[in-house]
Formats: structure tokens, sequence, C-alpha cells
């Protein structure tokens, strides 16, 4: 007789009914550190999970807001595939010539529901975002 595991796991797999919908918005920053060569130009990298979210057809990569300390992005970035639980990370980066510089990281775990955080960076200034989950 056939062990039916392999089919059980099959269907579970297939179902992965923990998928919901993620969108991140209210994205803005306060205090970015300035390059030597100027103002800081800011943008945000979104990733769900340990992959980057580009899944969908809106990138979730904010534009780049040039030489302000300040930025505000405007965008509504949103990704169908995220998961409750899983982890939810904002990379803000000042955009140069060659390479952009790492400005700081701030994470969550995904949880359903309306949520806003903030968080300090690394080389100083504060991330702000609200994401919801549905």
């Amino acid at each position: 007789m056939a062990s039916n595991l392999p089919l059980l796991l099959l269907v579970l797999c297939s179902l992965n009914v923990a998928q919901c919908g993620l969108i991140v918005y209210n994205v803005y920053a306060r205090g970015l550190q300035p390059d030597p060569v100027g103002g800081a130009d800011g943008f945000v990298r979104i990733f769900c999970g340990s992959y980057f979210c580009h899944l969908c057809s809106a990138s979730l990569t904010t534009r780049v807001y040039r030489n302000h300390a300040n930025p505000s992005w405007s965008e509504e970035l949103a990704n169908s595939r995220a998961s409750p639980g899983a982890r939810l990370e904002l990379q803000v980066y000042d955009k140069d010539v060659l390479f952009d510089d790492l400005l700081g990281v701030c994470s969550t775990t995904i949880q359903k529901g309306n949520h806003s955080n903030s968080c300090s960076l690394a080389t100083g200034g504060t991330l702000y975002y609200s994401y919801t989950v549905f």
C-alpha cells in the first residue's frame, strides 16, 4: 500500500493558504545624513521574507528623492504574495554614481492589520513607514 504523505504535502504546498496582500505606504525619513559632496539622495528598497518583493507590477523600490535630509515618498508599494510571520525589511540607501550607500535597515515581522513603525538608521536619521496586510 502506497503512502499518501507525498500527495498530502503537495496539496498543502499548492494551497499556500497563508498568502495575503501587503501594502507599504506613508514612507518618509527625517534627518538623513548627507554625502560629503551634497545632500542625501534617498530611496528605499523593500524586501519580504527572503526574496526581493518585485513579484507584482508595482516595483517595491521607491523613487530617488534628491538632495534632501527629510524625504517623503508618496508611493504605495504592493505585494500580493506576502505571508503573515514573514520578515518585512526596508533598506534606506543614498543614491550615488558608482555605488549606493546603505544608510540603515528597518525590519519587522508581518502581521495582519494596519501598522505604523519607525526605526533609527545606522548612519543617523529615522525612517517611518506604515503597512497593511489583508
